[in-house]
């Protein structure tokens, strides 16, 4: 990277950290509105009445093209986030295990709590397949993000080092060739391309790619292009969406075929509400402490009787008579992401009091047992080697 592009970046950014210290709270608070973009999609996935069984008209629509749509761009939204700050610094083996190790402490609590909560009040909404998940939910995948996300860390070293070894031109070849295969394809139907939850891993890899490639190579976009390149995304939403009622007047019952994960409008209109909210910079204690438990939020409401549950009690039907239905919808998923958040602030507070008193201290442990075990495996083979 040019001491010039890195300059500009440096320059043009707003950091994770503010100058006197504490969390950007810009975009801690895109962090929020992501999960609940993320929310509210999932009620209309998720709910007992399919959303295309309405009629053509204002309350499909919103629920199609805003609310469903929005819960796919909240995850580039999130990763993005994350991704972006990963390139600030150097990625270890050690460094990226260590952060599995801790996430999967808060994964964990969230499987055995509401575990232990149905095995006493509800054993009929267990299954032995959900039990075992429970248990070991990372490697058996209870949740698509998780699984992803922790394998996505233990890659990030490797494709890290990679990614910089390739230098400018080769980065930007690969960009292009991504692009091609998972960008373009994307808009035809029955494409080869990445199939959101199944090749979550591959979908955050891409986003990486192509988040390295503006970070490290290209200049900062200017306002006017953000909003173009966001503008140009929601656009092609637009067009799918009038495609989707078009088919449905006709008796062709489809979604939005553009809403997906990993299309690539969805990476434009996310990539690029990440730039604006990066350009701006305030602090708020409030903001940052309600961010933190943004990812409680999912893990509750998405363990499978938690989900279940939580649906069918607000089954859409339920809501289609009623004036200024989509306000109280909104109200009620507001009331249930405050909920999460009061109830994952007790969380916060035992973690505070057992194992955040030493944070990540027996993973130090185990990794400098297991660094000792193979020195001394090593030393050992050159001694019987000599």
């Amino acid at each position: 990277m040019s001491s010039k592009t890195a300059a500009s970046h440096k320059a043009s950014q707003s950091t994770r950290i503010l100058n006197g210290g504490g969390r950007n709270s810009s975009i801690e608070l895109l962090r929020i509105v992501a999960m609940f973009m993320i929310l509210a999609s999932h009620f209309v996935v998720h709910n007992g009445y399919d959303v295309k069984d309405l009629p053509v008209g204002p309350m499909r629509i919103f629920f199609q093209l805003v609310m469903q749509s929005g819960g796919v761009v909240g995850v580039v939204i999130f990763f993005t986030i994350s991704a972006w700050f990963f390139l600030d610094k150097e990625q270890t083996i050690k460094s990226n295990l260590k952060r599995i190790w801790i996430l999967e402490r808060e994964v964990l609590f969230w499987s055995l709590v509401p575990l232990a909560f149905f095995l006493v009040f509800d054993r009929t909404a267990l299954g032995m397949k959900l039990i075992v998940r429970s248990v070991a939910p990372t490697t058996m995948g209870l949740w698509w993000y998780v699984t992803a996300y922790a394998a996505f860390l233990a890659l990030l070293p490797f494709l890290s080092k990679g990614l910089r070894a390739l230098g400018k031109r080769n980065h930007l070849i690969l960009v292009a060739i991504v692009l091609v295969i998972w960008g373009l394809t994307s808009f035809i139907p029955g494409a080869v391309g990445l199939n959101g939850y199944q090749d979550g891993v591959f979908g955050f890899i891409y986003l990486f790619i192509l988040i390295s490639a503006y970070k490290w190579y290209m200049k900062p976009f200017t306002l006017k292009q953000i909003w173009l390149m966001t503008g140009i995304g929601f656009g092609f939403f637009v067009v799918y969406t009038c495609a989707s009622i078009a088919l449905a007047l006709l008796g062709i019952n489809k979604g939005i075929f553009i809403n997906a994960h990993w299309k690539l409008p969805v990476i434009m209109v996310g990539f690029g509400m990440f730039l604006l909210f990066d350009r701006l910079s305030f602090h708020s204690r409030i903001v940052n402490r309600v961010a933190r438990s943004a990812f409680a939020v999912y893990l509750i409401t998405e363990y499978p009787p938690v989900r279940d549950i939580l649906w069918k009690c607000l089954d859409l039907r339920n809501f289609l008579d009623q004036p200024f239905a989509i306000w109280q919808i909104s109200g009620i998923l507001l009331v249930v992401y405050i909920v999460c958040t009061l109830i994952d602030f007790v969380r916060q507070w035992l973690f505070s009091l057992t194992v955040d008193r030493n944070r990540g201290h027996w993973f130090e442990l185990v990794w400098s047992k297991t660094a000792e075990r193979i020195r001394h495996i090593k030393s050992a083979q050159s001694s019987a080697k000599a």
